[in-house]
């Protein structure tokens, strides 16, 4: 696959999984990851992958690795050889587990954190394997990845609330993950913007994250945004 992904703030997580099907009958196999993330630390060449078949028939995988950047409003994939998964296809037993290695052909540190989604799909069995059960199901999950440089600068956080988006930027030297946030204003007035993950503003770079714009009105002045970032509950001025 050589196009473009985009996807949307709630489509990239740590790690998304997409489940398409077809027909009522249980699956077979049943792909899984055991990681929701992976990080190589400064100067290492590579990191592992590890995906497990939890079903009671074979399945086959394809892995890909997309070079993750943001344009100030979405997270822009493209196809990358900077980072490569070995094996790219794999076949996994019933209740078996596949390691899976993400290779850095280049020798050395990088200058700057190096963001990355490993894009993990199962592959569609024979059409015929399933005939008479009308069954047909695919997961996908997408996998951060982030190669660490020597010494980056902390995460330095800024944002602000736009008409019906929350708009931050991240000037540090490592990724910002953002998880359950919320918005108050100097009258106390809350609003949550989610409990979960709302995504990542990577390093030196700037995200924008849509918002009910009728939320958004319930606010006044006096904006703090409250916000578990990379794990750790922070409260942050808001402008606007």
């Amino acid at each position: 696959m050589h196009a473009r992904l985009k996807n949307s703030a709630g489509a990239i997580a740590a790690a998304l999984s997409l489940v398409l099907a077809i027909g009522s009958a249980e699956a077979r196999g049943h792909l899984q990851t055991r990681q929701t993330g992976i990080e190589l630390p400064a100067g290492t060449r590579a990191g592992r992958l590890v995906l497990a078949n939890t079903g009671d028939a074979p399945l086959a995988a394809q892995i890909r690795v997309y070079a993750w950047t943001q344009d100030g409003n979405e997270d822009q994939l493209n196809p990358s050889t900077d980072l490569m998964a070995s094996p790219p296809i794999v076949e996994i037993a019933a209740d078996a587990e596949q390691l899976v290695r993400l290779v850095r052909p280049a020798d050395g540190p990088v200058a700057r954190e190096q963001a990355y989604r490993v894009v993990v799909d199962e592959l569609p069995g024979d059409p015929g394997a399933t005939e008479g059960s009308a069954v047909a199901v695919r997961m996908r999950f997408l996998i951060p990845v982030f190669v660490r440089a020597t010494d980056p600068a902390p995460i330095a956080l800024e944002c602000r609330l736009e008409a019906a988006a929350l708009a931050c930027r991240n000037t540090g030297g490592r990724a910002a993950q953002l998880g359950a946030t919320s918005m108050t204003d100097a009258a106390g007035h809350k609003v949550e913007v989610t409990s979960g993950l709302l995504g990542y503003v990577l390093a030196n770079s700037a995200r924008r994250f849509p918002l009910e714009s009728d939320k958004v009105a319930q606010l006044g002045s006096g904006l703090k945004l409250q916000v578990m970032l990379n794990g750790e509950p922070v409260t942050l001025d808001l402008a606007r």
